[in-house]
């Protein structure tokens, strides 16, 4: 029979975590309603004001066809005029940029063509950069990426005109290629005129069609630039820790190339739901104009800002910086960090060595203490990234829940909710002081990194340093300057209303960044790490439930099954959020023999699979890793008019290099196709690469996840003389290599297959293309 003074306890402890369920409802709820964008504002706003309404009229006019148009391609072209008359009716002089020039980081070349305009200043001092990228990917029309980020550049100038002049020149560059890799920035800052006198720069992109607009990087020196956005920027989002961790994604902007210049920058854009992105579905009717009104009101605030800052005079000191939901952008010099995470430690170890001491326990007990306020994020985490991939596998789809995440979202929390409060019963097991460790524990670990970020890492200790603070002195207070000093039981300690004081920030800012990381990456381990975490610090409201906290562990597995249920047993795609299924013909000249080619990624439908005798997923050429498989059926229909490229000796105008040899070719499309690419392996001892001229920067790492035995380099938009390509070999022998290019479309063989692809399927990225390869001999 249970005594009255536990069951007593029992329904204390219920009914503090109710309160932080309530507590973390309430955040969630908050934060949904913060991250949703201002409403689109009419035509009938001041004129000195950004519409939505006016800027998606004039991206109608831009696009409307809903025609991709990649660089090179015919569409291109037509989409320069239009840009071109757009400049001219606002008043403003444009111009078109041809260069050629090598990504950054793409081992690529290519022909672009950027178009540039420009507003004076009062003062002939440093100019203002405002950028955004005109071309789309093959695959679709890019209303979002980058059409809103267009249709924001043309509103902004349109704006700017009505009001004074600024006091700094504004420089507006809508650049070609960086779907290629970043290349009508590199052109710009290159070979421009008006690279010379650029101080400052604001890069607009979009990696979706909806979601609100976020300072997503800086560059180190961003210290004038951040105060000065922050205080002017309506509804300002963003925070240090994304630029800091951007690098491990797999997206780059042009921002990279101004960072690269050495130019201060910082870098804008949307892109909270994936589904339409670099797909036939980017087009106007999906583009959403709340969205592109947040993008504007910021573009049109920071462009304000900076024009009349004193941008020969920016501080060379760096900020990290964090949103408060959107209401204000907090900020903070770097230099100030680590000795905030400092304070953080210093207020938590004190709590800590007296509860060691009245709480005793060997090195054993402190190292499974250690270990186990670790797997208090870490199994939840990796438990939740495990159910999430077994839910994408058991549905056949490259995320959970890509076409109805509610579900697989719900499963998710309630696995990561379920595996925490399990989790509790053993780690507080035989302690005299769990509730306290159980608190006190994952702050001192959040502090730890705190500290460590703050010397390694400046921009990410703002994802930790602000909570950690506050515990820090919640625990401080409570513990030696507050009444429970000359009393305190660690049996009881933290109290309830300490537990839910020191949850309230993290709950606000962690369950932003689920959304957030949910929104743009999918229910992926990033998703299950940033719930983890929150979930860690309702371990002492675990332990004060008692016995209750087995129904309710098991209750919320229930609760996971049934959503799993639901999750596994919905269609994983729909025509609303399909999946990406590009078909490619691929032509051997040096045989005769051809082949069709799907990559796999998720299993091949069955209608595909019954079109064409495709094979097990495997490699489908020889310098493909493990980590880009595909589904190869072979085709004996042999096209007409699939003419492959041209690769002819040119004379070396260079004196021979003092070690090695040197081999110069001329590549050429013979059919025109817009991609051009060369395979060379690495028993060539390849030591540097240069295309009419322009020398290629060391080939990316990042590339040799999916590129072996070799490297793989690309020309986009080739003039019908070809592009001069210059090798640096070690090899003193002669070398096998490949060269191909790439067109839009399939033969007319294809047909079938096109026909056979799901109606919940759609091209992306470079979108359904022809091949033809040969082999060559360097």
């Amino acid at each position: 029979m249970t005594a009255p003074s536990e069951r007593g306890s029992e329904l204390r402890g219920a009914a503090a975590f109710v309160a932080a369920a309530a507590l973390l409802a309430g955040a969630l709820a908050l934060v949904q309603v913060r991250l949703e964008p201002p409403p689109a504002l009419g035509e009938d706003v001041p004129e000195d004001m950004f519409s939505a309404t006016r800027a998606l009229a004039r991206l109608e006019r831009l696009i409307g066809d809903d025609l991709p148009h990649p660089v090179g391609s015919a569409a291109a072209v037509g989409l320069r005029a239009r840009m071109l008359a757009e400049f001219a009716a606002l008043g403003i002089d444009a111009e078109v940029q041809e260069g050629f020039a090598c990504g950054p980081r793409s081992a690529g070349c290519g022909r672009v063509w950027n178009v540039v305009a420009a507003l004076p200043g009062i003062e002939d001092g440093p100019a203002l950069l405002v950028s955004a990228h005109h071309d789309s990917v093959a695959a679709g029309p890019g209303a979002g990426d980058d059409g809103a980020g267009v249709a924001a550049v043309f509103e902004v100038a349109r704006a700017l005109l009505a009001g004074p002049r600024s006091r700094n020149p504004i420089v507006f560059v809508l650049v070609d290629g960086e779907e290629s890799g970043l290349l009508g920035a590199q052109a710009f800052v290159d070979a421009h005129p008006r690279a010379a006198s650029i101080g400052a720069v604001i890069n607009l992109d979009a990696g979706g069609t909806r979601g609100v607009t976020s300072l997503t990087r800086t560059t180190a020196n961003d210290d004038g630039l951040v105060a000065a956005v922050a205080e002017a920027v309506p509804r300002p989002y963003g925070a240090s820790v994304i630029g800091a961790v951007y690098g491990l994604t797999p997206y780059d902007t042009d921002f990279t190339v101004y960072k690269n210049a050495g130019w201060p920058a910082l870098d804008f854009g949307f892109g909270e739901d994936k589904a339409h992105y670099h797909t036939p579905l980017d087009r106007l009717d999906n583009l959403d104009a709340a969205s592109v009104q947040h993008l504007g009101d910021t573009a049109l605030a920071a462009v304000r800002a900076l024009a009349g800052a004193d941008l020969a005079a920016l501080p060379g000191r760096s900020r990290v910086y964090v949103d408060a939901l959107g209401a204000r952008m907090l900020h903070l010099r770097t230099l100030w960090i680590p000795g905030l995470a400092a304070l953080a430690l210093g207020l938590l170890v004190p709590v800590a060595r007296r509860l060691a001491r009245e709480s005793g326990g060997d090195r054993r007990s402190w190292l499974r203490r250690g270990l186990g306020f670790a797997a208090l994020v870490g199994l939840p985490a990796a438990i939740g990234a495990g159910w999430m991939a077994a839910i994408a596998w058991l549905t056949a789809a490259e995320v959970a829940g890509h076409a109805a995440p509610l579900p697989a979202r719900v499963a998710l929390w309630t696995i990561v909710l379920a595996t925490g409060g399990a989790l509790v019963g053993p780690l507080a097991r035989a302690d005299a002081a769990a509730r306290a460790w159980l608190w006190l524990g994952p702050w001192l670990w959040l502090a730890a990194i705190a500290a460590i970020t703050a010397v390694a890492l400046p921009g990410a200790s703002v994802g930790v340093l602000p909570p950690a603070l506050v515990a820090g002195m919640l625990a401080f207070w409570t513990c030696f300057l507050g009444n429970a000093r000359k009393s305190m039981s660690w049996r009881t300690w933290p109290s309830g209303p300490v537990i839910l004081l020191g949850l309230a920030l993290p709950a606000l800012m962690w369950l932003q960044a689920a959304v957030r990381v949910e929104a743009v990456f999918g229910l992926e381990p990033a998703a299950a790490g940033v719930l983890a975490l929150l979930a860690s610090l309702l371990a002492p409201l675990w332990h004060g439930l008692g016995r209750l906290r087995r129904p309710l562990v098991l209750a919320l597995a229930v609760a996971c099954a049934v959503a799993t249920a639901i999750a596994v047993t919905s269609p994983a795609y729909s025509e609303a959020r399909p999946r990406r299924l590009s078909l490619l013909y691929h032509l051997d000249a040096d045989s005769g023999a051809g082949r069709w080619i799907v990559g796999a990624d998720a299993p091949l439908p069955a209608a595909l699979q019954a079109a064409a005798a495709f094979g097990p997923a495997g490699p489908a050429f020889a310098w493909d890793s493990d980590a880009s498989p595909s589904f190869v059926a072979p085709d004996g229909s042999s096209p007409p008019g699939l003419s492959p490229p041209t690769v002819e000796p040119e004379a070396d105008p260079e004196p021979p290099p003092g070690a090695g040899r040197r081999v110069v070719v001329r590549v050429r499309s013979t059919r025109g196709a817009r991609v051009m690419a060369m395979f060379v392996p690495a028993a060539a001892g390849l030591r540097s690469v240069a295309m009419n001229g322009v020398v290629l920067p060391p080939y990316p790492e990042h590339r040799r996840k999916y590129v072996e035995g070799g490297e793989v380099y690309g020309i986009v938009a080739p003039p019908p003389e070809g592009v001069v390509v210059t090798l640096e070999l070690d090899s003193a022998a002669a070398v096998e290599a490949v060269v191909w290019d790439l067109s839009e479309g399939l033969p007319a063989a294809g047909d079938a297959l096109k026909a056979a692809r799901p109606t919940w399927a759609v091209p992306s990225h470079g979108g359904d293309r022809t091949m033809v390869s040969r082999q060559i001999s360097l």
